[in-house]
C-alpha cells in the first residue's frame, strides 16, 4: 500500500511539472518557415501568387512573420477567405483587385511579441519595398484595434513586382505559426495532477484515522 501511495504522489508531481512544459512547447505549431520565390506575374494573376491555406477553429489565431531583403522587390501580403480565393483563382484575378480581404493586426518592430492586440494597427494588406519585416496576428477579423475570432478556412497570399532588369522574381520569407493545444494540455495536466495528489492525501488521511481509531469526526 505504501509503495502504491508513493507511486501516485510521484505521478501527480510529474503531471504538475509536465503541464507547463507541454504548454510551452505546444503553444504554437509552425505551419511554414521558409524562403519563397514567386514570379512577377503574380501581380497580374492570383494563380501565380504564393498561396498558403490554413484553418482556424474557435479562439485560434495565426502569427505571421513576413520579411524580404532583396533590392528592387515589392512584396504584398493579403489574407482571403478560402471561398474568395477559389473564385479569384478560377477567374485568374489580379490579387490587388480582389475584394474581401481580411483585416489583421500588424507591427513592424515587435519581433516575437505574442500580445499585440491594442498595441498595433489593423490593416488588410502589408507591403515590403526592397527590404523590411512585418509581424502579423490574424484570427479572422478585427474589432477596432483588437482581434476578432472567426473560425474558418483562409489563405495567405503573397504577390509583387521586381523593378530590376535581370531577375524579375519576388524573393521573401514567411513564418506562419498557429495556436496549438499547449494551454489546454497545460491546464488539463495540472488539474489531473492536483486532483490525483489531493485524492491520495485524502486516502492516506482516512487510512491513518482508521488505523488509529479516531474516525473522521
Amino acid at each position: 500500500m505504501e509503495k502504491k501511495i508513493k507511486i501516485l504522489v510521484l505521478v501527480s508531481i510529474i503531471l504538475i511539472i509536465l503541464g507547463p512544459i507541454l504548454g510551452l512547447f505546444l503553444n504554437k505549431i509552425t505551419l511554414v518557415n521558409q524562403s519563397f520565390v514567386t514570379s512577377e506575374t503574380s501581380n497580374s494573376d492570383v494563380q501565380n501568387a504564393t498561396a498558403i491555406e490554413f484553418t482556424l477553429v474557435k479562439n485560434q489565431k495565426v502569427v505571421i512573420e513576413f520579411s524580404a531583403f532583396t533590392e528592387n522587390v515589392t512584396a504584398n501580403l493579403i489574407i482571403l477567405s478560402k471561398g474568395t480565393y477559389d473564385l479569384a483563382y478560377a477567374a485568374s484575378t489580379p490579387p490587388g483587385s480582389i475584394s474581401g480581404e481580411k483585416y489583421f493586426i500588424y507591427s513592424e518592430f515587435t519581433f516575437g511579441d505574442t500580445n499585440l492586440a491594442g498595441q498595433a494597427s489593423p490593416d488588410d494588406i502589408r507591403t515590403i519595398t526592397a527590404e523590411g519585416y512585418w509581424y502579423i496576428e490574424f484570427a479572422g477579423g478585427v474589432d477596432g484595434d483588437y482581434l476578432r475570432y472567426i473560425p474558418g478556412d483562409y489563405v495567405v497570399i503573397v504577390y509583387g513586382t521586381n523593378s530590376g532588369g535581370i531577375n524579375l522574381n519576388i524573393y521573401f520569407d514567411l513564418v506562419i505559426k498557429i495556436d496549438g493545444p499547449g494551454k489546454m494540455l497545460e491546464t488539463l495536466f495540472i488539474l489531473i495532477g492536483v486532483g490525483l495528489l489531493v485524492a491520495t492525501m485524502l486516502f492516506v488521511t482516512i487510512e491513518y484515522l482508521k488505523k488509529t481509531g479516531r474516525g473522521l469526526l
